[in-house]
């Protein structure tokens, strides 16, 4: 898997058929919270992100964030490769592949975990399936863009996971872009079921270019 994903971004690297756009962002979040859980112990944590997505659908980017276990790690870097259509104007599709990586703890890269994913949308309705296939266990996602179903003015929409021991987590979002839409605002709440202490609240602030 590993070696298709490396294969994957050199041919996106290489290829002239395909025109590629960059893009990326960097901001601050009070709190990194993912699938229910804190990963910052709550506390503020440094973001960003760079990526490219050719013309034709393939996709590649790097995504980083403090995070903070009370232990010697002090970062998480995924890399993902994907592919992504639309099959009409209703129904998309994004399936791929995401590696986590840490800084600072004692886990080589070759060891870290890898999810493969894909994700079917319906209009503003979303549900993806994430699979550790060296773990053998999956989280099921799901998501509503609730300012396309009643036209409002910003972001807003609700989420809800869950994973294979049935904790549930869910939650809402908010967002805006102001400035040509290179700032974008955004907040979360989140509920889980294990009840995570400093899971729940997020404010974050991005430059994006």
């Amino acid at each position: 898997m590993k070696k298709l994903a490396f294969a994957t971004v050199l041919g996106l690297m290489s290829s002239t058929a395909y025109a590629v756009e960059f893009d990326g962002s960097a901001g601050v979040v009070s709190n990194y919270v993912w699938r229910g859980a804190t990963q910052s112990d709550g506390k503020p944590a440094l973001q960003g992100s760079v990526g490219l997505t050719t013309e034709k659908g393939f996709y590649a980017n790097a995504w980083g964030s403090q995070v903070d276990y009370g232990d010697d790690t002090t970062a998480e870097v995924d890399l993902t490769v994907g592919f992504s259509n639309d099959i009409n104007e209703v129904v998309s599709y994004d399936v791929g592949y995401i590696k986590y990586s840490y800084t600072g703890d004692d886990v080589d890269f070759k060891d870290d975990a890898g999810e493969v994913f894909g994700t079917l949308s319906l209009g503003p309705v979303s549900g993806t399936i994430f699979r550790d296939m060296d773990n053998e266990t999956s989280y099921y996602a799901g998501s509503v863009a609730i300012s396309d179903i009643l036209g409002i003015p910003f972001d807003a929409g609700v989420f809800a996971g869950r994973n294979d021991n049935s904790d549930m987590d869910a939650g809402i979002t908010l967002g805006n872009s102001f400035i040509d839409d290179k700032i974008n605002v955004s907040y979360s709440y989140t509920w889980s079921e294990t009840d995570v202490e400093d899971s729940a609240h997020s404010l974050g602030i991005f430059y994006t270019f």
